[in-house]
């Protein structure tokens, strides 16, 4: 019998955060592969979970583990693809696994469970029931204010992943280019220091707190903002 491909999502923040389904399944997959070893044994261990055999995955190796996935099915084993946090493929590694394993002819099963992104959604001051998703921002602020500039005036809300490093000078450009919008800025959900903020991108006010932990953020751009 063929193994099958699970793709679970775990906590992006808080360990709590996790189905009961999703904890049976670590529990019964025979092979877990994540991103980060130390980190996912944090997990693990938390719920009691011992004793699995983990592979490592990344966006570099992530043609090479592939083979080793499908050598693993093939002998009938399970597998269990988690991400360092939240949902896996969704802007973290796994797609090319996940599409690799349904052309080869093998059983992939969704174990729903949290995401950044949907995570913000739910708490958005910003109505978000359409919104245009653009994942982890580029390293240049003018790329991503030039991406911003195509899609923000399509009257839908705009929504990134953007790490602390450059916030200041992001704030900087959105205000210039786009007074009058409204942000809100979703630091380190379901975490100790998390932080929600929602203002006018003109009158964010930076603080230390800020240049700190991953952020998701989302922007309605004004159709006045030029």
């Amino acid at each position: 019998m063929k193994g099958t491909l699970y793709v679970i999502s775990t906590p992006i923040g808080n360990l709590e955060d996790i189905t009961f389904r999703a904890v049976k399944i670590l529990k019964e997959v025979d092979v877990i592969a994540c991103e980060n070893i130390p980190n996912h044994l944090k997990l693990l261990n938390y719920y009691g979970i011992k004793g699995k055999k983990i592979i490592k995955v990344t966006s570099a190796n992530e043609q090479n583990s592939l083979k080793g996935i499908i050598k693993l099915l093939n002998e009938g084993k399970n597998v269990g693809l988690v991400s360092d946090a939240g949902t896996p493929t969704i802007s973290d590694p796994g797609k090319l696994i996940v599409s690799g394993v349904l052309k080869n002819g093998f059983k992939v099963v969704p174990v729903p469970g949290p995401s950044a992104l949907t995570t913000a959604l739910s708490v958005s001051p910003i109505p978000t029931d359409k919104f245009i998703f653009l994942g982890f921002s580029p390293k240049s602020i003018k790329k991503t204010i030039k991406i911003l500039e195509e899609f923000g005036f399509l009257d839908i809300p705009v929504v990134l992943f953007f790490p602390p490093r450059d916030i200041e000078e992001f704030l900087k450009s959105i205000s210039e280019t786009f007074p009058n919008s409204e942000i809100a800025i979703f630091r380190e959900l379901t975490k100790i220091n998390e932080e929600i903020i929602y203002s006018k991108v003109e009158e964010i006010q930076l603080n230390e707190k800020l240049t700190k932990g991953e952020m998701v953020i989302i922007l309605k751009i004004s159709k006045k903002s030029k």
